[in-house]
């Protein structure tokens, strides 16, 4: 009888042995969850940032282009209609990407609406992908305009064929850099629909 009453009490002090290291390893998952859930979060907050940086500059460019351009075409003589073109276009382009910023200034990812927030961040992702489809013509006819513009004001001379090769280089250089800003802005974009699936799954 004594030997059955030390063997319960033994296998009574083993289970509460485990109970308490499996209580203890409940906790370090739970710890383990909150700080990456915190280090995502953190990440998250750093990607939305960078973005922000990235379209606030991109703004600020198209606002100082708008002014500039307008005034040098209608300074050099272009036509009018050749002008107010050139600055609809860039304050469309300025404007869109200000309610694209608007966007990103309502995503909070503390709100916990994580479906909300990657429907938000899928479409921001959307417009720059399409981007390409609009801004290549736009920028083809408005390069074949100025150029009949800039031949019918100056005719072929030597410094009508510098401004033509220079604002060619411009063209180039500025679709490159636009172009490397908005695969940077679609890339921040996935990594922040990563982040979210990873949230998903902590949850």
């Amino acid at each position: 009888m004594m030997i059955i009453m030390l063997e319960n009490t033994l296998i009574s002090h083993e289970l509460e042995e485990m109970k308490i290291q499996i209580d203890n390893l409940k906790k370090k998952l739970e710890d383990q969850t909150i700080v990456n859930e915190k280090h995502i979060r953190n990440s998250f907050r750093r990607k939305i940032s960078d973005i922000n940086r990235t379209v606030t500059m991109t703004v600020i460019v198209g606002i100082l282009a708008l002014v500039y351009c307008t005034w040098f075409f209608h300074f050099k003589g272009l036509s009018l209609a050749f002008t107010i073109a050139t600055g609809i276009m860039l304050a469309v382009c300025v404007i869109l990407t200000l309610i694209q910023k608007i966007h990103l200034s309502r995503i909070d990812i503390s709100a916990g609406n994580l479906v909300e927030t990657a429907r938000d961040i899928s479409k921001i992702r959307s417009h720059y992908k399409e981007w390409y489809k609009t801004a290549i013509p736009m920028i083809i006819i408005w390069v074949g305009w100025m150029t009949y513009e800039i031949l019918t004001r100056f005719g072929m001379t030597p410094m009508t064929i510098g401004f033509l090769s220079g604002a060619a280089t411009g063209v180039i250089l500025g679709g490159f850099i636009g172009g490397r800003i908005n695969k940077k802005i679609i890339n921040r974009a996935e990594e922040l629909l990563g982040y979210i699936e990873e949230l998903q799954k902590e949850n």
